[in-house]
């Protein structure tokens, strides 16, 4: 396995309040995060493969690490979030940066790009979708109606969000849950074996889940007028390849690229490939 990148821990106060963020790489500003993971000093995969391209600015949102934690739930939604991250923007003194999102963070991402297009150079979204629609996907793992998993997936959620349930299930569940959206399931402890997985944080999750029900951008897609790159995997369980292609369709000009060996998470199945891809983005 190659070494993992270098972090530094820093501090941003802001007047939306104070924010931990972890910083690698050189180059122009990128930020990456997450709706409902906590990241800590190790960083993350998906960072790892963008450092060496961009100045990675890896954000703990509020209630994550050491980050300020709120009273009102609605100071969690995606709106707020990007106004979060404006003011991270801000304080750092970048007239633009770019976005990374992987998953929900895509969908944060897509909420930012579609609300504050002036302030972005460039967005990379992985394995994520422009709206609820995925969960209706025969394919989709959290199809909690049709999908084949559903009731395997109810039981992991509960583990997952229940505050009583010991450390050490919640660790069993998430680690299903990964495997579900892996390729070849049985490598699990060769792609995480030098990282622990992010801490999922309940009360974001909730928020979430709640933002989720209205959350379409899709209409919106094509004022996207900056440079956009699409990565998933062919048979990702979590957001379908499906969404991706629609994504495609609807932002002008952009990229897509899908790794035929992957599910859900490409930059540890197909690291040097996800990597050869961010490569040729950067450099068009």
């Amino acid at each position: 396995m190659n070494e993992l990148a270098n972090y530094e821990q820093r501090m941003i106060n802001t007047e939306r309040g104070s924010f931990e963020i972890f910083i690698s790489g050189t180059g122009k500003p990128l930020c990456i995060t997450h709706l409902y993971q906590e990241f800590s000093i190790s960083g993350s995969a998906f960072a790892d493969c963008l450092s060496p391209f961009y100045k990675v600015i890896l954000v703990n949102l509020k209630q994550a690490g050491n980050s300020s934690k709120t009273w009102n739930s609605n100071e969690l939604t995606m709106n707020e979030t990007v106004k979060d991250l404006e003011s991270i923007r801000t304080e750092l003194g970048y007239s633009k940066w770019s976005f990374a999102g992987h998953s929900t963070g895509g969908f944060l991402g897509l909420t930012y790009a579609t609300s504050n297009p002036q302030v972005l150079e460039s967005l990379i979204l992985c394995d994520t979708s422009a709206s609820k629609e995925f969960l209706n996907s025969e394919s989709c793992i959290y199809n909690f109606k049709t999908g084949q998993h559903r009731k395997e997936v109810s039981k992991i959620f509960l583990a997952l969000m229940l505050p009583f349930v010991s450390k050490t299930k919640k660790r069993i569940a998430n680690k299903k849950l990964i495997e579900l959206s892996l390729y070849k399931p049985e490598k699990y402890n060769e792609y995480f074996s030098e990282r622990p997985f992010s801490k999922i944080i309940r009360k974001r999750m909730r928020a979430y889940n709640k933002d989720l029900k209205t959350y379409d951008v899709r209409d919106k897609l094509k004022h996207i007028n900056f440079p956009t790159l699409i990565l998933c995997g062919q048979y990702d369980v979590q957001c379908p390849v499906l969404y991706s292609k629609e994504m495609h369709t609807l932002i002008p000009d952009s990229k897509l690229v899908i790794f035929e060996n992957s599910n859900h998470f490409p930059f540890v199945e197909e690291k040097e490939s996800f990597i050869i891809a961010i490569r040729k983005f950067t450099t068009i």
